[in-house]
């Protein structure tokens, strides 16, 4: 295809930079002690924050969470609460229970409009039915990191991240020679029958090899009748720390959720079941609007879906900057069963999804004094079982960073996006047609756009920045 021709030559372009740039140590400031590094934080794919034993910093450009330090009041289960507390970020829950119906909104922008990734791994377009919607409820806590807000468009390191970005950041391990690890087992108890119990192994081998392991089980009844919920996930990580000061990381995340949806508990039908808050055929959570905020007419109505990620990451400093490659994969099975008003048992939903993706990027190298550049590109496909490249995706940036003087900032460049999809002319005929007639309107559909962003910051004082923000950016059909 394509977009593959483009992504090998983009990447044989990347060899050649780096073959220019004479080797050195990555560059950092000292800050006024003398000991401690500062990063900037306009690139937030990192693994390293200055937040030190702060459980959150907030910057014009992006809030970083130290999930170990924070605290909330009430319970810490999931990224939502975490989430909930962060300004300029609203969490919709239609119910108490664990749901792919929530959505996070940034600055009153929902989920078809920002993007979510993991380990700058993209978590939302997913498969091939067009599901814009983040599931939640593959992303549990237990072996997060840290998490990176970005409020806005103006980034050019994220793609499709029109209203902004959030970048989950998991734990990799220890570079050290300790053989004793750190284990945290905890428990927790609550009302409607909701139970947690999770655990996690973190620690390294010979200041070599770093390792991260979690698993975690909850459940609970729920307060709607049929509402209940059982996920369990395990995450795995294993880093390799290379003599080149590099860092190798595998990474595999298997999820487990099944999710009743409210069934009707009316008082004049025969099923009533007096435990739980009456629900009347017409009650429908008019906050979601879909399959997830409605209530159904019985029997064992659930969503249920298991996923596996896959991803190995290399991060690299690289003459003046930092070399970041990744090659990930997808792979998930949704079901939704509900009955209808008649009884009969019906299978909404029943689909294999597959997502596949390469990923390059040259970070932050300082080629002309006071600018800092940045280039990079993404290639992915999404579908399923019989057609896992329904969907390519190729996009490429390019960012500079030019620090005018002390106060005044400018953050610019272009990200340009190509997207490829099987497609249908105008007149198909629809599904009931001949296959032999359907091929006839079938072709390869192709769209491609430029998005230029900028950003110009003026510090007034520590406390205070003024900032004013342009960008175009591509939201995909």
């Amino acid at each position: 295809m394509k977009m593959t021709k483009i992504f090998f030559v983009m990447m044989i372009s990347f060899v050649f930079i780096f073959c220019a740039v004479e080797y050195c140590p990555a560059q950092v400031d000292e800050g006024k002690d003398g000991g401690d590094q500062v990063y900037r934080l306009d690139k937030v794919i990192v693994r390293d924050h200055p937040l030190k034993d702060e459980s959150m910093v907030v910057t014009p450009d992006v809030t970083v969470i130290n999930v170990e330090k924070f605290q909330k009041a009430g319970n810490v289960h999931n990224i939502q609460d975490v989430l909930s507390e962060i300004l300029g970020v609203s969490v919709l829950s239609s119910n108490i229970t664990p749901s792919p119906s929530e959505t996070v909104y940034i600055r009153g922008m929902d989920q078809s409009r920002i993007q979510i990734f993991l380990d700058g791994k993209p978590m939302r377009l997913m498969g091939r039915k067009g599901y814009y919607k983040v599931d939640w409820t593959t992303m549990p806590l237990d072996n997060v990191e840290t998490i990176e807000v970005v409020r806005g468009s103006h980034s050019l390191l994220y793609p499709f991240s029109m209203g902004g970005a959030i970048n989950i950041i998991t734990k990799k391990g220890k570079k050290t020679d300790e053989v004793k690890p750190d284990i945290s087992i905890t428990t927790g108890f609550g009302s409607y029958g909701a139970e947690s119990y999770s655990a996690s192994l973190l620690g390294g081998l010979f200041n070599t090899i770093g390792y991260s392991f979690s698993g975690a089980r909850r459940s609970g009844d729920g307060y709607l009748r049929n509402n209940y919920y059982d996920t369990g996930n395990f995450n795995a990580r294993i880093s390799l720390y290379l003599p080149t000061d590099g860092i190798l990381s595998f990474g595999w995340d298997h999820v487990e959720n099944k999710t009743g949806y409210a069934v009707i508990n009316d008082p004049s039908r025969n099923d009533y079941d007096p435990d739980y808050p009456i629900v009347l055929a017409e009650n429908v959570d008019t906050f979601t609007h879909d399959n997830e905020g409605k209530s159904y007419f019985g029997g064992d109505s659930y969503w249920k879906k298991t996923t596996n990620e896959y991803n190995i990451l290399f991060e690299q400093p690289l003459g003046l900057g930092e070399l970041r490659a990744q090659v990930y994969k997808h792979k998930s099975v949704r079901d939704r069963l509900s009955y209808l008003s008649t009884g009969t048992q019906k299978e909404e939903f029943d689909q294999e999804e597959y997502n596949m993706g390469y990923n390059l990027e040259y970070l932050d190298f300082e080629l002309i004094t006071n600018h800092a550049f940045s280039i990079g590109g993404e290639y992915r496909t999404q579908g399923d079982k019989d057609n896992k490249d329904f969907y390519e995706i190729f996009s490429g940036f390019f960012q500079d960073v030019w620090s005018i003087t002390s106060p005044l900032t400018l953050t610019w460049g272009t990200r340009y996006y190509e997207f490829h999809s099987d497609a249908y002319r105008a007149g198909f005929p629809g599904w009931g047609a001949s296959e032999s007639e359907q091929k006839k309107f079938e072709y390869r559909r192709k769209e491609n756009e430029w998005c230029p962003k900028a950003r110009l910051d003026y510090e007034v004082d520590p406390d205070l920045t003024l900032y004013a923000t342009v960008s175009r950016e591509m939201r995909t059909p």
